[in-house]
């Protein structure tokens, strides 16, 4: 699941050939954003184009195409000559990122009430029940583009288009620091995270003030649950921190 959606709107305007090189990119950005995601490759990892076309077996403007597109999510970082390195955001940069992510998603779960439909429900419920068989198989990459697919999707019925490239290098940038860590096991069989059915039960039933309450709830739970070394391990107190402290504040009680 590419939620820039990439391979299937340029391999429908291109040659045959082209069309190849972009499905072998996509291929490329997908196996690569799994690890980053999930912490496989981290910022001390070496990533040059010439070694990375050995790996996949493609062409070294196949490997650019995709670590370009790893570049417009935020995940990696090319520094001219140097290279390019899988970014590390420091605490500070992390605790900005989830506020700025709830002030964006909140902003758009609130337009998402007013123009829901029974249609839209349906798909997010579905997305819902795949996000639940993935968790099943405790798959974090699986669990992890599903629900940034289910997330965006409510965005969108919030009709807000102009803000959704930076929702979506938001999103990428807090995987990155929520999903890089192993996780226990206790945060895969009694996680305390609201569900992701809470918040659409809400919208199905246009009640903003429950929307938004389990909006928050749900962002908030999964930082705490899979970022405690970030974001602290009590949610009521990470909440008191996005709602009403300077970000400059927050970054200084790190834990």
């Amino acid at each position: 699941m590419n939620v820039l959606l990439t391979a299937d709107r340029r391999s429908a305007v291109r040659g045959d050939n082209l069309g190849k090189r972009a499905r072998k990119s996509d291929a490329v950005y997908q196996d690569l954003k799994r690890k980053i995601l999930t912490g496989e490759m981290t910022s001390e990892s070496p990533i040059t184009e010439q070694s990375l076309a050995q790996d996949y077996g493609c062409s070294q403007s196949t490997i650019r195409e995709a670590l370009m597109l790893l570049q417009e999510c935020g995940l990696v970082v090319r520094r001219g000559y140097q290279g390019t390195f899988v970014t590390d955001p420091s605490p500070l940069e992390a605790r900005l990122m989830l506020k700025l992510r709830i002030d964006i998603e909140t902003t758009g779960i609130v337009e998402a009430v007013k123009y829901v439909c029974e249609e839209q429900i349906s798909e997010l419920l579905a997305l819902e029940e795949q996000f639940e068989a993935c968790h099943q198989k405790r798959d974090v990459f699986g669990c992890a583009e599903i629900d940034r697919t289910l997330h965006l999707n409510l965005f969108r019925i919030g009709q807000m288009p102009v803000l959704e490239p930076m929702l979506i290098r938001t999103f990428m940038i807090l995987q990155r620091v929520m999903l890089s860590e192993a996780r226990s096991e206790e945060s895969w069989a009694a996680p305390s995270v609201t569900r992701h059915r809470t918040i659409i039960e809400a919208l199905a039933a246009h009640d903003v003030d429950a929307t938004l309450k389990a909006l928050k709830c749900h962002i908030l739970s999964s930082a705490v649950n899979l970022a405690p070394h970030i974001y602290g391990a009590n949610i009521t107190q990470l909440h008191h921190q996005v709602e009403a402290l300077p970000v400059q504040a927050i970054g200084l009680q790190q834990r």
